[in-house]
């Protein structure tokens, strides 16, 4: 059974704006097929809507620069709780973009997701994979070595992965543990039966254009509000939703950041049409901005290379202008830690690329750099 509007719902008003959005986002998607740095824009596009989903959510703001040191193991202070939950929106774009395009969507996906959004389980889950899985593998790895004897070189491999598999499931953390108290998460809300009343509702959207079963899927999802602990995942899901339909191929929307930009902010007496308006305008406004950026990482790349001309063909200043582009800040440790090269020739070739970075810091020590 197909979604059918209500009877309010102006379908000359959706016209309009939903087909302007699908033409930018489709020109940028296009766009972004072709260009040298579509990596690069991929890869900020994280950082800067897993900060825009903790703005969202609740007003919470990151800045992105400690979610950057953050993610590079290097925090210059005790990471706050929301820095922690950005990061764990970071975790969950990086697996969505990096499966395929379906994937968040079916049983196996949506299951997986929700347990990922906890910090600890995305964590877990990036170094090990699913603890049911991991202890399969580790059951048939000792089920193997007591009946099979290997001999040579192969047979200390398999041994050496065997026994790190063991250290790894001794000493991964342990999952967070649900809050019962009531004090800060509903303990009587059906978790099972709102997200069961959700997927029904996206099933329903088979039938309308991908930008509009995004709209409406997302509109579900704010409306029934299936999750208390991972509401910032509704939109990651419809982003997927647009790459599963074939309307985005080389990125995942952002979709937090698009509403971030927008002038629209969603209050509980709009109605569903005025709602899917403000998603469709959300959508140019994102598109829009993207492609700017875009031009601003062309013209800024162009610039940085010209420092490259002439070296040395063991020079890693190439590579440093790569991680520029593709990490919204930079500093000398992470310079050195990414490059493989010590903290003084990371500064040196920091210093020959500043007359295009900007310093943001202010300081002498403990500085950072950014493409402005």
């Amino acid at each position: 059974m197909g979604f059918s509007f209500p009877a309010s719902v102006s379908f000359e008003r959706l016209q309009a704006p939903f087909e302007s959005a699908s033409d930018a986002l489709a020109r940028f998607d296009e766009r972004l097929r072709s260009s040298p740095v579509a990596e690069a824009f991929v890869l900020r596009a994280h950082f800067h809507d897993a900060c825009a989903a903790l703005w969202r959510a609740g007003g919470e703001f990151v800045q992105l620069e400690d979610l950057v040191l953050h993610d590079a193991g290097m925090d210059v202070r005790t990471p706050t709780h929301e820095l922690v939950r950005a990061h764990a929106v970071l975790l969950t774009r990086r697996r969505i973009a990096d499966r395929e395009p379906g994937w968040a969507l079916t049983t196996d996906g949506l299951a997986s997701l929700r347990g990922a959004g906890r910090p600890h389980g995305a964590a877990c889950e990036s170094t090990t994979g699913s603890g049911a899985t991991g202890e399969a593998a580790v059951r048939e790895l000792d089920e193997e070595d007591d009946e099979t004897i290997l001999t040579g070189e192969f047979a200390e491999i398999d041994e050496l992965l065997a026994r790190t598999s063991r250290v790894i499931e001794r000493t991964q953390p342990a999952p967070l543990k649900r809050d019962d108290s009531g004090l800060v998460y509903d303990e009587d809300l059906d978790e099972e039966a709102r997200f069961a009343e959700w997927r029904e509702c996206l099933s329903r959207t088979r039938n309308l254009p991908p930008l509009m079963a995004a709209s409406v899927a997302l509109d579900a999802w704010e409306e029934i509000e299936p999750l208390q602990r991972s509401a910032w995942l509704g939109p990651l899901l419809a982003a997927a939703l647009l790459r599963s339909r074939g309307k985005t191929r080389q990125c995942l929307t952002a979709l937090h950041s698009g509403f971030r930009h927008a002038r629209y902010r969603r209050v509980g007496r709009d109605d569903f049409e005025s709602r899917l308006v403000a998603f469709a305008c959300a959508i140019e406004t994102m598109a829009k901005a993207d492609a700017k950026e875009l031009d601003r990482l062309m013209l800024a790349r162009e610039l940085l290379l010209r420092k490259c001309k002439g070296r040395r063909t063991n020079s890693r200043m190439s590579q440093l202008v790569d991680l520029c582009l593709a990490s919204p800040v930079v500093t000398v440790p992470l310079a050195a830690k990414e490059l493989r090269v010590s903290q003084q020739a990371a500064t040196t070739m920091i210093d020959e690329l500043s007359s295009n970075l900007r310093e943001l810091t202010g300081r002498g020590r403990y500085r950072a750099w950014a493409i402005i």
